[in-house]
Protein backbone atom coordinates (compact mmCIF):
# COMPACT_ATOMS: atom_id res chain seq x y z
CA UNK A 1 0.00 0.00 0.00
CA UNK A 2 1.60 3.41 -1.02
CA UNK A 3 1.05 5.94 1.71
CA UNK A 4 0.89 9.68 0.41
CA UNK A 5 0.13 12.79 2.35
CA UNK A 6 -2.69 15.29 1.23
CA UNK A 7 -0.76 17.48 -1.03
CA UNK A 8 0.81 14.62 -3.17
CA UNK A 9 -2.29 12.74 -3.70
CA UNK A 10 -4.06 16.14 -4.70
CA UNK A 11 -0.88 16.92 -6.76
CA UNK A 12 -1.19 13.00 -8.53
CA UNK A 13 -4.94 14.07 -9.56
CA UNK A 14 -4.11 16.99 -10.51
CA UNK A 15 -1.21 15.80 -13.10
CA UNK A 16 -3.36 12.93 -13.70
CA UNK A 17 -5.94 15.00 -15.06
CA UNK A 18 -3.73 17.18 -17.66
CA UNK A 19 -5.37 20.25 -17.52
CA UNK A 20 -3.22 22.57 -15.10
CA UNK A 21 0.15 23.97 -15.89
CA UNK A 22 2.38 22.70 -13.19
CA UNK A 23 2.50 26.78 -11.41
CA UNK A 24 -0.83 26.06 -11.00
CA UNK A 25 -0.92 22.95 -9.45
CA UNK A 26 1.92 23.97 -7.60
CA UNK A 27 -0.02 26.71 -6.07
CA UNK A 28 -3.21 24.45 -5.50
CA UNK A 29 -0.91 22.05 -3.26
CA UNK A 30 0.64 24.78 -1.46
CA UNK A 31 4.49 23.62 -2.71
CA UNK A 32 6.58 25.03 -4.80
CA UNK A 33 6.99 24.19 -8.77
CA UNK A 34 10.38 22.75 -8.03
CA UNK A 35 8.82 20.14 -5.26
CA UNK A 36 6.70 18.67 -7.82
CA UNK A 37 9.71 17.79 -10.20
CA UNK A 38 11.48 16.61 -6.88
CA UNK A 39 8.73 14.05 -5.98
CA UNK A 40 8.63 12.82 -10.07
CA UNK A 41 11.60 11.54 -9.00
CA UNK A 42 10.35 9.86 -5.53
CA UNK A 43 9.39 5.89 -6.98
CA UNK A 44 6.51 5.73 -4.98
CA UNK A 45 5.21 8.82 -6.05
CA UNK A 46 5.56 7.94 -9.37
CA UNK A 47 3.99 4.69 -9.27
CA UNK A 48 0.90 6.27 -8.36
CA UNK A 49 1.17 8.71 -10.79
CA UNK A 50 1.54 6.20 -13.26
CA UNK A 51 -1.53 4.10 -11.85
CA UNK A 52 -3.54 6.88 -12.12
CA UNK A 53 -2.75 7.66 -15.36
CA UNK A 54 -3.16 4.08 -16.47
CA UNK A 55 -6.68 4.07 -14.95
CA UNK A 56 -7.40 7.40 -17.04
CA UNK A 57 -6.38 5.77 -20.07
CA UNK A 58 -8.49 2.42 -19.75
CA UNK A 59 -11.49 5.23 -18.86
CA UNK A 60 -11.60 6.98 -21.64
CA UNK A 61 -10.85 3.76 -24.14
CA UNK A 62 -14.14 2.58 -22.89
CA UNK A 63 -15.88 5.73 -23.58
CA UNK A 64 -14.47 5.78 -26.57
CA UNK A 65 -15.09 2.01 -27.38
CA UNK A 66 -18.82 2.39 -26.65
CA UNK A 67 -19.26 5.61 -29.09
CA UNK A 68 -17.18 4.03 -31.89
CA UNK A 69 -19.82 2.59 -33.94
CA UNK A 70 -22.22 5.31 -33.63
CA UNK A 71 -19.07 7.21 -35.15
CA UNK A 72 -18.30 4.85 -38.43
CA UNK A 73 -22.19 4.98 -39.05
CA UNK A 74 -21.59 8.78 -38.89
CA UNK A 75 -19.00 9.19 -41.21
CA UNK A 76 -20.44 6.43 -43.71
CA UNK A 77 -23.91 8.69 -43.39
CA UNK A 78 -21.95 11.82 -43.99
CA UNK A 79 -19.78 10.50 -47.22
CA UNK A 80 -23.53 9.36 -48.12
CA UNK A 81 -25.07 12.63 -47.69
CA UNK A 82 -23.02 15.29 -48.40
CA UNK A 83 -23.10 17.32 -51.50
CA UNK A 84 -19.04 18.69 -51.17
CA UNK A 85 -17.04 16.31 -53.61
CA UNK A 86 -14.38 16.66 -51.69
CA UNK A 87 -15.05 16.23 -48.22
CA UNK A 88 -17.24 12.70 -49.64
CA UNK A 89 -13.46 12.05 -51.26
CA UNK A 90 -11.91 12.49 -47.62
CA UNK A 91 -14.16 10.74 -45.93
CA UNK A 92 -14.12 7.58 -48.57
CA UNK A 93 -10.31 7.65 -48.42
CA UNK A 94 -10.03 7.92 -44.76
CA UNK A 95 -12.10 4.95 -44.54
CA UNK A 96 -10.29 2.72 -47.47
CA UNK A 97 -7.20 3.70 -45.73
CA UNK A 98 -8.43 2.44 -42.32
CA UNK A 99 -9.67 -0.86 -43.55
CA UNK A 100 -6.86 -1.43 -46.13
CA UNK A 101 -3.61 0.31 -44.81
CA UNK A 102 -2.45 3.46 -46.03
CA UNK A 103 -0.37 2.98 -49.20
CA UNK A 104 2.73 4.53 -48.90
CA UNK A 105 5.00 5.23 -51.64
CA UNK A 106 8.60 5.78 -49.91
CA UNK A 107 11.49 3.62 -51.45
CA UNK A 108 14.44 3.04 -49.90
CA UNK A 109 17.54 3.04 -52.20
CA UNK A 110 20.69 1.62 -50.91
CA UNK A 111 23.68 1.40 -52.55
CA UNK A 112 27.14 0.40 -51.51
CA UNK A 113 29.63 1.82 -54.08
CA UNK A 114 32.77 1.58 -52.01
CA UNK A 115 34.01 -1.79 -53.37
CA UNK A 116 32.10 -1.21 -56.58
CA UNK A 117 34.49 2.01 -56.99
CA UNK A 118 37.48 -0.13 -56.81
CA UNK A 119 40.23 -0.67 -59.50
CA UNK A 120 42.21 -3.64 -59.42
CA UNK A 121 45.95 -2.73 -60.56
CA UNK A 122 44.82 -5.54 -63.46
CA UNK A 123 41.73 -3.68 -64.86
CA UNK A 124 44.31 -0.25 -64.65
CA UNK A 125 46.75 -2.33 -66.53
CA UNK A 126 44.21 -3.32 -69.39
CA UNK A 127 42.39 -0.06 -69.77
CA UNK A 128 46.11 1.53 -70.28
CA UNK A 129 47.38 -1.24 -72.81
CA UNK A 130 43.93 -1.01 -74.47
CA UNK A 131 44.25 3.26 -74.54
CA UNK A 132 47.82 2.96 -75.95
CA UNK A 133 46.46 0.25 -78.94
CA UNK A 134 44.14 2.78 -79.47
CA UNK A 135 46.36 5.55 -80.10
CA UNK A 136 48.82 3.37 -81.78
CA UNK A 137 45.73 2.57 -84.59
CA UNK A 138 45.07 5.91 -85.34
Amino acid sequence: MLILDDRKTLCIQLLAEGELPKTEIAKRCGISRQSIYEWLDDTTFKAELDRRLQQRKVFVEKIIDSKLENAVDSLFDLADTTENARVKAQVLQYIIDRGLGKPVSKHEIKADIGDQNRVTEDVLEAEFEEFEQGSEDE
